[in-house]
């Protein structure tokens, strides 16, 4: 262990910066993480209206921290009217509540204030800087185990109040409403304040106080100013104008509606200024009991700027009976819980809470406009340093094909078949275009975000769409998309591939183990949906070419060499620039990374050849390569065994634990150990540590105390002024959906005894070695005039395919030869020759083939 470490802090040593779902900065002058916002000091103890705390200056505000305890949202995607609304949790505050879309936040914080009068001391319920102790307890817990219900509690640590606040959005109403408990004296006052920041930015929002002295509500729209520049748009291209109101039941005795300067002097001295309006950025705040109580705070939502709308909606959430938008709420997650089917490994305790709150968190990071939309994660990364004056592309709001997958198969296995449908018909109809090409992101309504080609999301959903024809019988007729967009897609793979201009980690270009992987899974699956539909040709052809990448994987992507440092050979590398992992070549990492020999670029994405069904547990090579793994990238941890992406990744805390801004170090990723788990599964004799309930644990123990599996862990022992615990989440996104997924799929294959994840047809296919054809192809020239190119291929197959153009066609083979027809046209064809030997059956039928590329110059 000491050894590994000591490596890794040495590979850790340059400064790096991370890219991989990198969250946006906003171009407005926002770098800096040393608060959530930028806008926050120590907490005052003056009342003084004209002090002017130091951290009042021209600094923009930004978003809050990635790390989040808990989403909150009415599992109704399904309902013809439903409530468009989700909140998530950080220690101490509502942020980033979202409306009325799961991409489009409209707020900072919601937090409390807390005032004694008398003394002059102020109280934030929000934790704003993990560097500094403000006095101040605080939990964000579940409060059911049958549904997303949060309490968020805060203590002075040397005081004499306390605070609970329960969480739901409601089911009747585009409202978020919290139950408010203050146990305090008469001489505290307690506030609501909320920074807002209406349709994704916080730079020109207007802010409004109505009603009468002792009765006021307040509300804050989207102004005018940035229509030009939303990113967020709705079905006609136009910008969303998002309206929200503040209330609670009976009305706030003091609101106002504050500048930056007043809201910032508020929180920090518990003065507040009066104020009827405000523009720019807003904030809102409230008196909301003044001395021990309850009450119901409720936060409505509009569009088209209609503050009068949204201040509607939250009273009528804030005067309706709490207790009975409690339970419709809760009725509404039961519903749901009660269709899953909840594996026997997570059945008790503490996994069974963990199993529940996955599942739950799944369905929620749906969209109920885009059905099927599936966000990697609602939040925006060490979101501290990210400004939000602006509209922009913020964080992991986005839908990522390869994700969406991961949360597919959890869906899928968990017994959702109807959200594991959506996810897929959302692929086909929102992200494919007509080239069978998926980006490597997209907004909600399809539009490209990044466009970044990664083969394997592309593939992945050929794979969805086949186990939801295999194992559910929904085919085409029950579905939204057809047999056509899986002919574009696959075609897609089997011409591009396999290398990829970038791999799972949206990084590195070339041959990819995990990639091809995923390559040769997609093909499998397309060719049995296209063997179902009766083209057999193209079954085959798809067929014939995962066989081959299967074949070759193993030379394109493990080194036999090996180097100093790895001399357990061969090994899978993580990346092969140009199919020769013995090369040698030098891989400059992204990220800001250092520049390594190819042969020490180490990750587990290997793995994804075992999981899929392309290689065996037991092959020598896998085995070699998960020992190279387990001495490279493995840390142990408190709560259990962890991995790296790879050595010298950049994405994640620098070794202070401030917010990653591009100069920082990967830390630990809880999906991981859930993928090893999956592997152990395979294996069938793992060691104590590795046993996959073990692992299963170790990713329970990876969540917060809101239940919410993290993007990334600490790393090491080593206090940080920020600090981050060993074995527990940063600041990254969290809950990742990936992580979430990866739980829930490790509990049910421990169920299985095997990974559930694994394609059927996939692991008949590559089970066992089935005889090859021989085929010899003659050199094709590279550059032509001639079409349809004649040539003559020899095979002791009874028939050839040949593929070129778009078009296939067969060939007889007569003596051992078969002369055959390519047409050609445009600049570049890829022509694909296939002996085949068919036996009827498509899992049996024996494949070889030869693909070259022929430019064509006639007219």
């Amino acid at each position: 262990m000491r050894r590994r470490r000591d490596f890794l802090r040495t590979a850790f040593g340059a400064s790096i910066a991370g890219l991989a779902g990198c969250p946006s900065q906003s171009g407005d002058g926002s770098s800096g993480a040393d608060t959530d916002d930028g806008s926050d000091g120590d907490t005052a103890t003056t009342t003084d209206a004209t002090a002017t705390p130091a951290s009042i200056e021209a600094r923009p505000p930004r978003w809050t921290t990635g790390e989040k305890y808990g989403v909150a949202t009415v599992p109704d995607h399904a309902a013809a009217d439903p409530s468009r609304v989700w909140a998530t949790f950080t220690a101490g505050a509502v942020t980033e509540v979202r409306f009325p879309r799961i991409d489009l936040m409209n707020l900072r914080t919601l937090e409390f204030l807390v005032v004694d009068t008398v003394a002059g001391e102020t109280w934030r319920t929000h934790d704003t800087d993990r560097t500094s102790d403000d006095g101040v307890e605080r939990s964000t817990t579940l409060a059911s185990e049958d549904g997303l219900l949060y309490e968020q509690t805060a203590t002075p640590t040397d005081g004499d109040w306390s605070l609970a606040v329960e969480w739901v959005t409601d089911p009747a109403r585009e409202a978020l409403v919290g139950s408010v408990s203050f146990d305090g004296s008469d001489r505290h006052d307690l506030y609501a304040v909320a920074r807002t920041a209406c349709s994704h930015s916080a730079g020109a929002d207007v802010g409004r106080r109505a009603g009468e002295d002792g009765a006021y509500t307040l509300a804050a729209w989207d102004g005018e100013a940035n229509d030009s520049q939303h990113v967020v748009l709705d079905d006609d291209g136009d910008p969303y104008a998002v309206a929200l109101g503040l209330a609670c039941a009976g009305g706030f005795d003091r609101a106002s509606a504050l500048s930056d300067d007043d809201g910032q002097r508020l929180l920090q001295t518990g003065e507040l200024v009066d104020g009827e309006a405000a523009d720019g950025v807003v904030t809102l705040a409230g008196r909301v009991l003044s001395g021990p109580g309850e009450t119901t705070l409720a936060m409505g939502f509009a569009t088209d700027r209609d503050g009068d709308a949204a201040t509607e909606t939250a009273v009528a959430a804030a005067e309706a009976d709490y207790g009975a938008t409690r339970t419709t709420y809760l009725d509404a997650w039961r519903d749901y819980l009660d269709e899953l089917e909840i594996p026997d490994s997570a059945s008790d305790g503490d996994l069974s809470t963990q199993y529940r709150v996955a599942a739950m968190t799944l369905a929620a990071v749906e969209d109920k406009t885009y059905l099927g939309a599936g966000i990697a994660s609602p939040s925006v990364p060490w979101g501290a340093a990210v400004g939000a004056i602006n509209p922009s592309d913020y964080g992991y709001n986005f839908v990522w094909a390869r994700d969406l997958y991961q949360s597919f198969t959890a869906l899928r296995a968990m017994g959702d078949v109807a959200g594991a449908r959506r996810a897929t018909e959302y692929v086909f109809e929102y992200q494919q275009d007509d080239s069978g090409f998926v980006p490597q992101n997209t907004f909600l309504d399809g539009r490209t975000r990044w466009g970044g080609e990664q083969l394997d999301e592309i593939a992945f959903p050929l794979v969805m769409a086949y186990q939801l024809r295999e194992r559910h019988d929904i085919g085409f007729a029950d579905a939204s998309y057809d047999f056509a967009q899986i002919r574009a897609s696959a075609n897609y793979v089997a011409n591009s591939g396999p290398a990829t201009a970038q791999e799972r980690w949206e990084e590195e270009s070339g041959y990819s183990p995990s990639t091809i992987a995923a390559e040769i899974a997609g093909l499998t699956a397309a060719a049995s949906l296209a063997a179902a539909e009766g083209d057999r040709d193209a079954a085959l052809r798809w067929l014939a070419t995962a066989d081959d990448w299967a074949r070759n994987v193993e030379d394109w992507c493990a080194t036999t060499t090996g180097t100093d440092e790895h001399t357990t050979t061969p090994y899978y590398v993580r990346v092969s620039d140009d199919a020769d992992p013995d090369d040698g070549a030098d891989r400059p990492l992204a990220n800001g990374g250092p520049t390594l020999d190819e042969r020490n670029v180490i990750d587990a994405g290997f793995l994804e050849l075992v999981r899929l069904g392309v290689v065996p547990a037991d092959d020598p090579t896998v085995e070699n390569s998960v020992a190279v793994v387990d001495d490279t990238i493995r840390v142990d941890t408190p709560n259990g065994p962890a991995w790296y992406r790879y050595n010298g990744d950049g994405y994640g805390e620098p070794e202070s634990g401030e917010p990653w801004q591009s100069d920082g170090q990967g830390r630990l990723w809880p999906i991981f150990t859930g993928e090893r788990g999956e592997y152990e599964l395979r294996r069938g004799d793992s060691t104590t540590d590795l046993a996959p309930e073990n692992l299963l644990t170790a990713m329970a123990n990876f969540a917060n105390e809101g239940r919410m599996i993290p993007e990334q862990v600490w790393d090491r022992e080593d206090p940080t002024e920020y600090g981050w615990q060993f074995g527990e989440g940063t600041g990254s996104a969290t809950p990742l959906s990936w992580s979430m997924a990866q739980f829930v799929r490790l509990a049910h294959g421990i169920d299985a005894g095997a990974p559930v994840e694994t394609p059927a047809v996939v692991a008949e296919r590559f089970g066992r070695e089935r005889p090859q054809p021989s085929l010899s192809v003659p050199d094709l020239p590279t550059r032509t005039e001639e079409s349809p190119l004649t040539y003559e291929v020899t095979t002791d197959a009874a028939e050839v395919i040949v593929h070129a153009d778009g078009r296939t066609q067969r060939f007889e083979v007569t003596d051992g030869t078969a002369t055959v027809e390519a047409p050609l046209s445009g600049i570049r064809t890829t022509v694909t020759t296939v002996a085949v030997d068919d036996t009827g059956e498509l899992v049996e039928a024996g494949l070889s083939m030869d693909r070259q590329s022929v430019t064509y110059a006639g007219e």
